[in-house]
């Protein structure tokens, strides 16, 4: 019975200790720290089929002939996180409806997860929080915290605004700065009148009186060639002066 209760301590102890060792310490959790920071996130635009219902804005000249084939598509965000690993999960909110969805490495197909997004015509703001799994010694630890934001529909990109100066920045058709249509006419009214460049900064005039460097910086081959020309022929010239010089004294 006292071999029993002997034994059945050691257990016990050994239980214990195992359990004093199975704790959170330094290097585990620098090593959680460099994954969480590993972690990236990015986005893209891609098109989808949707259903069609009496709702839908069907093209400009749709007519039920073209109807048969036609497909219904939709553009949304996809989202990628990458490089989340069993020690890891994240907690993904988007800052605008307040919703709140939580993706562990169950959800990783190809080292990527990946979710779709609606697009507004307001900015979207996520916050992508990193935390430790439960496969680790420091489970739900709070580790890291990422910031994306999805750019709003620019809806006066598809205006006559724009015609023949897509490129502009301000006829993108995504944008992430808020956009007024008074900024927005005043702006496109500058870049097509030269004065603003493609990304909007001011074009600068050149200084006056620098018209002469910079005529040298734009023909400086031609500037060397003359140079040596000029060089060479006054040479020649000084050469032939001085033999001439020297038949006459001789």
């Amino acid at each position: 019975m006292k071999k029993i209760r002997v034994f059945t301590l050691a257990i016990l102890l050994f239980f214990l200790s195992t359990n004093v060792y199975a704790v959170c310490d330094v290097t585990e959790s620098n090593t959680l720290n460099s994954l969480a920071v590993n972690v990236s996130a990015n986005y893209e635009v891609i098109e989808k089929e949707v259903p069609i219902d009496e709702n839908y804005n069907f093209p400009d000249g749709m007519n039920e002939e073209l109807l048969e084939d036609y497909v219904a598509t939709r553009e949304y965000f996809r989202i990628y996180i990458a490089n989340v690993t069993e020690d890891l999960y994240v907690i993904v909110k988007n800052q605008g409806t307040g919703e709140e969805v939580t993706y562990t490495f169950a959800d990783v197909v190809d080292g990527i997860i990946t979710f779709d997004a609606d697009i507004y015509v307001v900015n979207t703001n996520y916050t992508i929080e990193i935390y430790s799994s439960d496969e680790t010694n420091c489970p739900d630890t709070k580790l890291y915290t990422l910031y994306l934001t999805l750019p709003a529909f620019n809806p006066y990109s598809e205006t006559a605004y724009c015609e023949g100066i897509e490129d502009f920045y301000m006829c993108h058709k995504y944008l992430s700065v808020d956009v007024d249509f008074s900024t927005f006419y005043e702006d496109t009214e500058n870049y097509r009148n030269g004065l603003i460049d493609g990304d909007g900064e001011e074009i600068t005039e050149p200084v006056e009186g620098n018209g002469f460097l910079e005529f040298l910086g734009d023909h400086l081959v031609i500037v060397i060639v003359i140079v040596v020309i000029i060089v060479a022929a006054g040479g020649l010239i000084t050469f032939v002066v001085i033999r001439k010089q020297r038949r006459r004294i001789v």
